[in-house]
């Protein structure tokens, strides 16, 4: 359950920043450290401050946090509360005009959180409402992979499952966009590196809580765009994503743990956003294309895993 006590305790009136940094750990010590450092490195011409929450690891993160880095404020959420909720929780501590929310798996490489601050602070002035903005992100060869996409629909899902049929069920891949000039419209940014106001996350109330890990993040820009909020990615900002840092022993898109979660979060983005009378019908035409691949066409054990929990989900 979460628990707003276990955060470092605030004075009831402190100064206002431009931006919180916040940052949801799992027992990615290592990464987090690279992380922060890389903030403290790059970051300046800017007033920010550090906020990590800690989702009850055992790696010693907040062993680390406490004697490398004193001055970042860390909560001790005491249970894995998942992202969503652990986000949440750092966004409720926060003093920033602005919420960087940064997965612990990246690195800035340049001074990238005034970028965005610039960045918002000009798409102000043009006229828009900004709900979110993101980044081209970087992978391990520094080369662009998945950082924004479209809302999820019935449609976009079968083609989705199409097309993994077609590749004959191959390892998810992240997409390879291109770098943007100036800023781009989307749908959605990736929840790796969002940059929002604190105004809108109090008036759309943030992450859902109900979703432990995946979507939240469609889902809740979702709601920005409900409330005429816009999204963009914008350039400038270098960051690289290493991806899956909290993931045990590296484990991929097909590790059951992740599927579940995965599966159990799409279920509740259709129950929120689907059309009532489309549902049962899109999931009775989910279900006959999976057929072919239940009948078992020379499937990997991981493969046959996945193939068992979409039929569970």
């Amino acid at each position: 359950m979460m628990n707003d006590l276990m955060g470092n305790d605030r004075p009831k009136e402190m100064e206002q920043k431009d931006v919180s940094v916040v940052i949801v750990n799992y027992n990615t010590r290592d990464m987090l450290r690279d992380c922060i450092g890389s903030i403290k490195e790059n970051t300046h011409d800017i007033d920010y401050e550090v906020i990590v929450v800690d989702n009850n690891s055992h790696d010693g993160s907040v062993e680390m946090l406490r004697k490398e880095f004193p001055d970042v404020m860390t909560i001790e959420a005491g249970v894995n509360l998942g992202f969503g909720r652990a986000n949440n929780l750092g966004m409720s501590k926060a003093v920033g005009k602005y919420l960087f929310l940064l997965n612990s798996d990246t690195i800035l490489l340049n001074n990238a959180i005034k970028i965005f601050y610039d960045q918002a602070q000009q798409l102000i002035k043009e006229g828009y409402r900004i709900g979110a903005l993101g980044a081209v992100l970087l992978n391990r060869d520094r080369k662009t992979c998945h950082s924004y996409g479209n809302f999820i629909t019935p449609s976009s899902e079968l083609k989705e499952l199409i097309t993994k049929y077609l590749r004959f069920l191959k390892d998810h891949n992240n997409t390879n966009p291109p770098r943007v000039e100036g800023s781009l419209n989307v749908d959605y940014v990736t929840g790796a590196d969002m940059f929002v106001s604190t105004e809108v996350f109090h008036i759309t109330g943030g992450f859902d809580p109900d979703f432990f890990m995946y979507c939240e993040e469609v889902d809740w820009q979702k709601r920005m765009a409900q409330e005429g909020y816009d999204r963009f990615i914008v350039d400038g900002p270098e960051i690289v994503h290493l991806e899956g840092g909290s993931e045990k022993n590296g484990a991929t898109f097909w590790s059951p743990g992740r599927l579940a979660n995965l599966y159990s979060s799409r279920k509740i983005y259709r129950k929120k956003h689907y059309n009532k009378i489309i549902l049962p019908v899109f999931r009775a035409i989910h279900f006959l294309l999976d057929i072919p691949a239940l009948l078992g066409v020379a499937l990997s054990s991981k493969r046959k895993e996945y193939l068992r929990l979409i039929k569970l989900k």
